[in-house]
Order: C-alpha cells, then sequence, then structure tokens
C-alpha cells in the first residue's frame, strides 16, 4: 500500500468521519456533528485540502438511523405476495415502526412448489390490475414475495418485468442457499423502504468527490465485501462499520474489539459469524461479523428507577437535540456527566460544541432530581461521582460477560474518558486512536479490493 492515497469514510446517524490514508497510515483526519455541518460540504473541503495527492480509492460505510426503517419517514412500498401469504409482514413485523400501510398489501394467484415445479403460473392480467391500483395511489416502489421463488424465479421474474413496464421500481428478494423465506423477504423489504433514502445520502458523498472516477468509489457491506450499484445490499450497511472494525483490527491484535463511538458502544468478535440480524422487524438474513451493543450507551437517559434510585434508562436518547451539554437537548443523558471533563470537550468535532447554558441547565435538573431521590447525598458532585462510577461498572461488567476471547482492544473517540474502567483489567489494550472507524473503513476495503482483484 506504499504511496496509495485512500479516503475512508464513515457515516453514522449522527456523525461522519474522514480518514486520508498514505498507505495505511492516517496523513488527515476529521469528525462532524451532521445536525450543524452539512456532509457533502465538509466532505468536499476535506478532501480540497489534499488536492495536491491523487486519491486512488474510496471506501464508505453509509448507515442510516433505523428510524427510518419505518415507512411514514421513508415512503410506503407495495408488497405483493403468493395468495395466502399478505398477511406475512404484520405477523413477524414491528407494529410500532411498520414497513408499510394495509392498503398496499396484495396477493396474486401462482404457486411454485419446494422442488421448483410451477404448479400455478402468473397471470399478467393480476399484476397489470395490481400495477393499476398502484399508479392511482402514486405508489412507485413495490417488493415481490414469492414462496420458493429462490428455488424456480420464473413467476417472479416475469412478475418483476410485467411491474418494471409499467414504470414501477421493482424489489425481488436475493438468491441465496438460505431457506427461511421470511429473512429474505424482510430483508427485501428493508432494502426497498431505505432505497429512496440511501439513494439520496450516497448522491452527496458522489457530488461531493467528483474529482474522484465512480468506478474507485465502493461502499461497504454487512460482509465488508465492496458494492456500488447492488440494493440489495443496501440495509447491510448498518453492520458495515462494525465489520471492518473487527476485519481490521481484531484479527491483527488478536482480540475481541471493544468499540467505544459517540454513537454506539459495540463488542466485536473478529472471528466470529451471524447469518441473521434478529431485529425489531423480524429475522433479517445477514451474514456479519458478531456484535454486541452493550446496555450501557453513550447517550442513555438518567432517570430514578422504582427504588427512586439514581439510575440509567434503557433508551438512548441520541443526538438530536444531544445531550443537554450541547445546549439542545432537555434530557439528562450519561455523557452529561462528563460535560466539565477536558478529555470530552476537546474531542473532535465536539470541541467548539459545548454550551455553558446547556451544562448549567443539566446541573439544575440532575439537583432537582436529587431531592425527590432516595440518595442519603444530594450534593451534585458527589452524585456525578457516584454515576460515572456506576457508568464504568456496568461497561467493565458488560465487557469481560459478553467478550469471546481473553484480550479485548478497548478504541474508539471515548476510549479516553472511559479507560479508567479497564486499568486493572491486565488483557485490555487501550488504543488512542479516536478516529479507528474511518480509518478501518479505508483499511477493510482495501483488503476486499485487493481480494476482488
Amino acid at each position: 500500500m506504499q504511496n496509495r492515497f485512500l479516503l475512508g469514510v464513515s457515516v453514522g446517524e449522527s456523525f461522519a468521519e474522514y480518514s486520508f490514508l498514505s498507505g495505511s497510515e492516517p496523513i488527515s483526519q476529521k469528525r462532524v456533528y451532521l445536525s450543524r455541518e452539512n456532509l457533502k460540504q465538509s466532505l468536499q473541503q476535506f478532501v480540497s485540502q489534499h488536492a495536491d495527492k491523487k486519491l486512488e480509492h474510496v471506501f464508505v460505510s453509509l448507515r442510516l438511523p433505523k428510524k427510518l426503517l419505518s415507512f411514514q419517514l421513508s415512503g410506503a412500498v407495495a408488497h405483493v405476495t403468493t395468495e395466502g401469504f399478505e398477511h406475512w409482514l404484520s405477523l413477524s413485523g414491528n407494529t410500532t415502526f411498520p414497513l408499510t400501510n394495509k392498503d398496499l398489501l396484495f396477493a396474486v394467484r401462482e404457486r411454485t412448489l419446494a422442488d421448483g415445479t410451477v404448479e400455478i403460473p402468473v397471470e399478467t392480467a393480476d399484476l397489470e390490475a395490481i400495477a393499476a391500483k398502484l399508479q392511482m395511489m402514486d405508489c412507485k416502489k413495490v417488493c415481490l414475495h414469492f414462496l420458493h421463488s429462490s428455488t424456480q424465479p420464473e413467476n417472479v421474474l416475469k412478475a418483476q418485468q410485467v411491474l418494471n413496464e409499467k414504470g414501477l421500481e421493482v424489489f425481488i428478494p436475493e438468491k441465496t442457499d438460505n431457506p427461511d423465506e421470511v429473512s429474505r423477504w424482510n430483508k427485501n423489504a428493508l432494502n426497498a423502504t431505505v432505497s429512496s433514502v440511501f439513494s439520496e445520502r450516497k448522491a452527496e458523498i458522489l457530488s461531493a468527490l467528483e474529482g474522484v472516477a465512480k468506478e474507485n468509489i465502493h461502499f461497504i457491506d454487512s460482509q465488508g465485501q465492496l458494492f456500488q450499484e447492488e440494493p440489495s445490499r443496501q440495509i447491510g450497511s448498518l453492520f458495515s462499520a462494525s465489520t471492518s472494525l473487527g476485519l481490521a483490527l481484531a484479527n491483527k491484535k488478536k482480540a475481541d474489539v471493544l468499540y467505544l463511538g459517540l454513537e454506539n458502544f459495540w463488542l466485536i468478535s473478529g472471528d466470529q459469524w451471524e447469518t441473521k440480524w434478529n431485529s425489531s422487524w423480524g429475522s433479517v438474513e445477514m451474514p456479519h461479523l458478531r456484535v454486541q451493543e452493550l446496555g450501557i450507551q453513550p447517550t442513555l437517559g438518567i432517570s430514578l428507577n422504582d427504588f427512586h434510585r439514581f439510575d440509567f434508562s434503557k433508551q438512548q436518547e441520541g443526538w438530536e437535540p444531544g445531550p443537554m451539554l450541547l445546549g439542545r437537548g432537555q434530557k439528562l443523558t450519561l455523557l452529561d456527566l462528563w460535560s466539565e471533563n477536558t478529555k470530552l470537550t476537546k474531542l473532535h468535532g465536539l470541541e467548539d460544541r459545548f454550551s455553558a447554558q446547556g451544562i448549567q441547565r443539566f446541573k439544575n435538573a440532575l439537583l432537582a432530581l436529587s431531592k425527590v431521590s432516595q440518595s442519603r447525598n444530594t450534593d451534585i458532585n458527589h452524585v456525578t461521582k457516584e454515576l460515572q462510577s456506576l457508568a464504568f461498572q456496568r461497561l467493565a461488567m458488560e465487557a469481560a460477560l459478553h467478550r469471546r476471547k481473553e484480550k479485548m482492544f478497548v478504541t474508539g473517540p471515548l476510549v479516553s474518558v472511559f479507560a479508567n474502567a479497564f486499568k486493572k483489567d491486565p488483557h485490555s489494550i487501550i488504543d488512542t486512536n479516536e478516529f479507528s472507524e474511518s480509518q478501518a473503513v479505508a483499511l477493510c476495503g482495501w483488503t476486499a479490493l485487493q481480494e476482488n482483484a
């Protein structure tokens, strides 16, 4: 990799990271808070700072917010299934964030047997009738879920052709050896749901990289493999960053990876693979490196438990509007406990975002909560230290319980803040590279490119 210039781009729900590499070593890195900075402009500006260096390849991890997996935010998608299976989505899906509405569920009379025999061919007239209804409803996307279509795709390919000719964007499950129809259908449904938003985000990135040949811009899927146009691999981007971290770091360090990111705390096993994702929408076919999202997370809420003692809630408040220390948040979060810690206040991407008014509001809210608690000592400094200690203990305990290897490599932007949780663990290796995510994406992408050459 000598004298090759690579760019790693990792886009999360609220933050984006960029790493410009010469060989395997970063020469420039940046993090942006996407609620305050534009993705396209910030990436364009970052690349322009290195205009004197020829950028050969760009590798991108593009994770979309999971809340966008609801049709109410991403747009409704029609679902056409084999007759008798039209309600499969409501039986296995998420009722809080459904993938479509009931008016867009259709069934056609067709049947392919498990051995691949087409018992009932699909009728063009039935498909044209559905297309006419979708045109009246102004629905442009449709998923086709036909039983045993992976064994014999004759009916589903015919339906795809008919609906394509009617101007509809058609999604069919990827052909794999997986016999579980539900996990294949769920993956197809999620890919269809995110397709528009993914395309918009992707277009921003491509526009910012207009000086780079399009064939040299690669997106990473859940297996750490590269893709550019395949819509069947878009939902896999949810695991692209964690898999990249595992492939780039875990095997090299011969340890599990604990990634302490601004958005998530992940424990990643570099040599153990999962075939499915047990999502809120049901089982999804998704080969990816085993990753455990810990119970302790950076934006967990702080509240009183049933015993009126201070505790962390199970819900992440996220970065929109974010912790109170940024000035916009209205709820107490775990990171607010370190609002005056210089290691956090100097963190790239956040260093100029702290609000004195927001920090004071956090202190006032914590004081008010302490007065109605059962805590013996309601001094703010005491309560803060107690909660910090609780966070350290839970983080260390969870990491110890879930890791599969004796050694653990601890990295990420918040490693300096939470390093004390592991100072007594002789098997933990503390890293100081806070931009490890975007750097791992570049290294993982380059390895995949070399393997496919």
